[in-house]
């Protein structure tokens, strides 16, 4: 491993070790903490957000794709866990011995689905996207949903696409149908309730809920309003798999009572790296040594920058840069939120998968909390030499109107260039003299930050 990636894990690693002990996420044996690789807003909440808003948020939380034996989750993954269960059943051990020549049929029928699946999936997102801009732009008619937009024909290859995995999914469960088995009747009904959550067109109680997408306020228009004393108008929305949380409401409700010009927040922990520690010395309950070394890692501290200074540079990533460097993490709270999946959740342990199941499907995890954090923010204080380095990178950046990434939180630092409005979370400010970056959270965009998930692993690995 080089010096660089080790000084980068050892900030990560370093930093989830702070945010696991401060928020009190113990795992026990069957559970993991993850870190996001690229932090996650909280959803907005309250009486006067509708529910579609906050739906929207918890659903991309709880629904990451956790992995047993990686420490990071992505936030941006084409799919998450309701939709990793279909798949995981696909390859379930029926107890039957079957053919040959059926299972043939059967492993490449599923690798049919899985194709089509991904098909699907692409072809969902695209359409999406579609339906924002569209709505935007005044080309869809008061009140249309995403799904009678798509059944009135304006996105023909989701359609087909649709089609094409329904088709699919539908010869996996034929074959194994053909297979039989004691578990194969359990098996039917676990696939009945999956088909529950994934309904589009129907509301389902206790399986999916609305979701705004389309005709909606950003996070920073809804706060506005919000703090405009404004009615926010009930969105268009889309079903999805139903997640519940009735902790998160009260706890971002109790934390927008406290905001106000003069808030600062109350708590703080301090670290720093020491780089004769071994990464294989942190636990955080995966699968593998030293939390999942063979992972990509994002740089702890980095700036990216568009314009002439269109490179992106990490700092800090030699041992001797390491031995003047703190880390403050400032924050009001650090909670920990249960999540409640819907009555879709199917319980996948009474199963055994076959001997030849994906490596991604044998480490799946499911969320049970998020960990979050409100009024979140960063000190960092450097020596005399990366001081230097980080004050050429702060001022292109702030030149060229980039942005720069802490621990996987997405900051603005203005320029006439600036494209972060929606995206950022975080402002900074760059002390010279004293050799001190500070992180805040922006006013506009809410102050709850989702910095990690507890999970619970399957023990199939």
């Amino acid at each position: 491993m080089s010096s660089t990636d080790k000084v980068n894990q050892l900030f990560w690693l370093a930093y989830g070790q702070a945010i696991k002990d401060k928020a009190g996420a113990n795992f026990g044996k069957t559970g993991a903490f993850f870190l996001a690789s690229e932090a996650q807003k909280g959803a907005p909440a309250g009486s006067a957000v509708p529910d579609d808003y906050t739906n929207t948020g918890l659903y991309d939380i709880a629904n990451n794709l956790l992995a047993a034996d990686n420490l990071f989750y992505n936030t941006s993954a084409l799919h998450g866990y309701a939709e990793a269960l279909s798949t995981y059943l696909n390859w379930v051990d029926l107890g039957s011995h079957a053919s040959k020549a059926l299972d043939t049929a059967l492993l490449n029928a599923i690798q049919d689905q899985s194709a089509a699946e991904i098909a699907y999936q692409t072809q969902r997102k695209k359409a999406v996207e579609q339906y924002k801009d569209d709505c935007k732009s005044g080309f869809v008619p008061e009140g249309q949903t995403l799904t009678q937009w798509i059944a009135a024909g304006n996105a023909p290859k989701l359609t087909t696409a649709t089609k094409n995995r329904d088709a699919a999914a539908a010869q996996v469960i034929a074959l194994q149908d053909q297979i039989a088995g004691p578990l194969a009747a359990q098996l039917t009904n676990d696939r009945t309730k999956l088909s529950q959550e994934m309904n589009k067109n129907d509301d389902i109680d206790g399986f999916n809920m609305h979701c705004a997408v389309g005709n909606v306020l950003s996070p920073q228009e809804l706060i506005r309003a919000l703090n405009n004393g404004e009615t926010v108008p009930k969105p268009t929305f889309q079903r999805l798999p139903l997640y519940q949380s009735a902790e998160y409401k009260a706890a971002v409700e109790a934390m927008e009572r406290k905001i106000g010009t003069s808030f600062k927040p109350a708590n703080s922990v301090s670290f720093t790296v020491d780089y004769r520690k071994d990464t294989s010395e942190y636990n955080f309950g995966q699968t593998t040594a030293g939390a999942c070394l063979g992972v990509s890692w994002a740089g702890w501290f980095s700036f990216n920058a568009g314009g002439s200074f269109s490179e992106s540079k990490s700092i800090i990533t030699t041992a001797h840069e390491t031995e003047n460097v703190s880390v403050k993490v400032t924050y009001d709270t650090f909670q920990i939120i249960p999540i409640k999946l819907g009555d879709w959740n199917i319980d996948i342990s009474k199963y055994t998968l076959r001997s030849d199941a994906p490596k991604d499907i044998k480490a799946l995890a499911r969320v049970t909390s998020l960990v979050m954090a409100t009024g979140l923010g960063y000190e960092i204080t450097v020596g005399s030499g990366v001081a230097k380095t980080v004050d050429n990178y702060y001022n292109k950046t702030v030149q060229a109107g980039g942005s720069i990434s802490i621990f996987g939180i997405p900051i603005g630092v203005g320029g006439s260039g600036s494209s972060t409005d929606e995206k950022t979370s975080h402002m900074a400010s760059w002390d010279s003299e004293y050799k001190t970056f500070k992180v805040f959270p922006a006013e506009e965009a809410g102050y709850a930050t989702v910095v990690g998930l507890m999970g619970e692993k399957f023990n199939i690995l």
